[in-house]
């Protein structure tokens, strides 16, 4: 599904990377293929409409680029490796009449691992790059940063150079936020939702999570008065989507309301292409905004 659950923001730092066609280059470069014999992880490009469509590995809408990562990762329940394993040391202590070293069982694991592999399970991910070249960032659909980092790292090897940082601001977010909450502020069209986490940021201990909670009560009041910052916080964009904000300027969670999800609903079920398209171009549009204006305010708070 298109529409981003997870979004980690990368800065651009300069102009190398919004060349489109040095960029389609890069990723047709790198095409996703099946893990072989002995591989435990595979990951590569493949086209946002088909794992199968090899014409197309950009979306293109206005100046927002879609991409699609799979990834592929062999798994082998631990108990079977150990019990392989066992009986391999086993049968090696019985021919040499004697225990086996570290080193030694160490070895005998490895021969295992790619004994095994060949019986693997793969499992399959997708995850979603969007290339912003009008605010210069690169968004990725994941909640992992070693994730993120996996994958840019993919797309920096073929391009040569990726000068991009994560989205930060100078002021620790935790305060940032904890202000807004405390003073109750106004910064439409956001409003605080009634979900938070609660840290001292000294102790870094006595995590407090609140789901369906008035953030702004008295009750919460008296955590603030003990030292608590806020960690995590979800904030409402009245324009359609919400999502929870960490101290890491990253966006979890992010949904999108009925009626920017329904936008598109006149687009046939037997015209993906077209509906994808249209889906990510109304996203990109909502989201840049969302964290444009986002960033503003948040930077805004003393």
């Amino acid at each position: 599904m298109l529409w981003f659950k997870n979004a980690i923001i990368y800065q651009l730092n300069n102009d190398t990377l919004l060349d489109k066609n040095a960029i389609e280059k890069a990723i047709k470069s790198v095409p996703f293929t099946p893990c072989g014999n002995i591989d435990t992880m595979k990951m590569g490009w493949v086209s946002p409409y088909n794992d199968n469509y090899h014409d197309n590995f950009i979306v293109d809408m206005q100046g927002h680029l879609l991409l699609r990562i799979k990834k592929e990762t062999k798994i082998l329940p631990a108990p079977v490796i150990k019990q392989a394993l066992l009986e391999k040391i086993d049968k090696q202590e019985q021919a040499l009449s004697r225990k086996l070293t570290k080193n030694e069982k160490a070895t005998l694991k490895d021969e295992v691992m790619i004994d095994l592999m060949p019986r693997a399970f793969s499992k399959y991910n997708h995850y979603w790059l969007w290339i912003d070249t009008i605010n210069k960032r690169i968004i990725l659909d994941t909640s992992s940063f070693k994730q993120a980092e996996d994958i840019l790292a993919i797309l920096r090897k073929e391009l040569g150079a990726l000068a991009l940082t994560p989205l930060s601001i100078e002021k620790p977010l935790e305060q940032i936020m904890t202000t807004w909450v405390k003073e109750k502020l106004n910064f439409a069209p956001f409003i605080l939702g009634d979900q938070a986490e609660l840290k001292d940021p000294l102790e870094g201990n006595g995590i407090i999570s609140c789901k369906n909670q008035d953030i702004t009560s008295d009750e919460m009041m008296i955590h603030f008065d003990s030292g608590k910052w806020i960690t995590k916080v979800k904030i409402i964009d009245e324009r359609g989507v919400n999502f929870i904000v960490n101290n890491d300027l990253t966006l979890k969670r992010i949904k999108f309301d009925s009626s920017v999800l329904d936008e598109n609903e006149d687009i046939g079920a037997d015209e993906f292409d077209k509906k994808l398209e249209a889906d990510f171009f109304i996203m990109a549009n909502l989201l840049s905004t969302t964290i444009n204006d986002f960033y503003i305010v948040i930077n805004k708070i003393t």
